[in-house]
């Protein structure tokens, strides 16, 4: 038995498909391609605070196809710890989209579009539990009358079109059929376990090379203290995210209180222009009942003040609210953490900080 470093770990990830025969192998795999040439696009190590965390690691990939022909596409791998907004995946993938560097230059038609292929490696299992640990998800390009599928390759759906692959990290554990689950079952979504016990035989000889350098990370000091930051981010995350929780409820509650007092005013105000109604029709009754409805109108006045009262707590709690949020932020730059993370986890934007003086 060996010990290996978890590549559950972004760091230990990006260390893995830093070396480029590995990256080709897992990949090809995963794409069901034969992959010729791999390039990984230059980039920094992105982590996403919203989502704790999403790690993104891009690649031009030269592909052969079955007929011998060549294309060059963008590979986007996505890395999710824990569920995320679909919108955020989506902004990821429309950056892409709209980058001017995933254009690629011909002698014919000038400048086109790359077209994209996407893996997300998801630490949790998708939202309706499919019990597949690797999905792939292809187009197809059918006759829309005869529903009969087209063997059509054209640069417009190449271009805004394109296949994706979902792995299910926890859905490994439980299934494991071929080669490429086997080894992609190496994955251990559990907090603070840096090193895995393997037996290298276990493993296809095609792999060998995955497994030593997982090896050689778990051999890293510099590999390991990254963990250990990471563990960290993710923990101070967890408790900001546990504050807003319970911050978003207080302020829920005290709108809610302020609401309802609101409603209990109006309809005293509507019980006090009914009586003013009823005195109107009862002449002979006037002063009593006109007196009574100054009775019913003070107290609407009182119901209505006290109604302001819980509208004031109310903003009050905003406000306090709002310093949490500044103090949360204050905490987070002496982390380090940049500008555009801050805003994300803040929910704010630069003019909030501006305003308050926090950049």
């Amino acid at each position: 038995m060996i010990k290996i470093a978890n590549p559950a770990y972004d760091v230990v990830f990006k260390y893995l498909m830093e070396d480029n025969k590995i990256a080709k192998l897992l990949l090809s795999d995963l794409l069901q391609e034969e992959i010729i040439e791999l390039e990984v696009r230059p980039q920094e190590y992105i982590m996403d605070v919203i989502s704790m965390t999403v790690y993104r690691l891009d690649f031009n990939a030269k592909i052969k196809n079955a007929d011998g022909t060549e294309k060059v596409v963008l590979v986007e791998v996505q890395k999710a710890k824990f569920p995320t907004d679909i919108l955020r995946f989506r902004r990821y993938l429309g950056e892409q989209y709209r980058a001017e560097q995933n254009l690629i230059k011909t002698e014919k038609d000038g400048f086109k579009a790359l077209p994209i292929i996407t893996v997300y490696f998801l630490g949790y299992p998708l939202a309706s539990n499919p019990p597949y640990p690797v999905i792939r998800v292809r187009r197809s390009v059918t006759d829309n009358s005869t529903q009969e599928v087209i063997d059509l390759k054209d640069e417009f759906i190449e271009s805004l079109t394109h296949d994706c692959v979902i792995v299910q990290i926890p859905k490994l554990k439980e299934t494991r059929r071929n080669e490429l689950e086997m080894i992609l079952s190496l994955f251990d979504e559990k907090q603070y376990r840096y090193e895995i016990s393997v037996n290298e035989e276990d493993y296809p000889e095609r792999y060998r090379e995955v497994i030593r350098r997982l090896l050689k990370a778990a051999a890293s000091e510099e590999v390991r203290k990254s963990m250990e930051i990471e563990d960290e981010i993710i923990e101070s995350f967890k408790m900001v995210e546990r504050d807003k929780e319970r911050l978003a409820e207080e302020l829920k509650q005290e709108k809610q209180r302020a609401e309802q007092e609101k409603q209990r005013a109006e309809q005293e105000k509507q019980r006090a222009e009914q009586k003013e109604k009823e005195l109107q029709q009862e002449k002979q009754r006037a002063e009593r009942k006109e007196k009574e409805l100054q009775q019913e109108k003070q107290r609407a006045e009182q119901e209505k003040q006290r109604a302001e009262q819980e509208k004031q707590r109310a903003e009050q709690k905003e406000k306090e609210l709002e310093q949490e949020k500044i103090r949360m932020i204050k905490e987070m730059l002496k982390q380090g953490m940049s500008k555009e993370i801050i805003m994300q986890i803040a929910k704010v934007d630069e003019l909030f900080l501006r305003k308050h003086k926090l950049i």
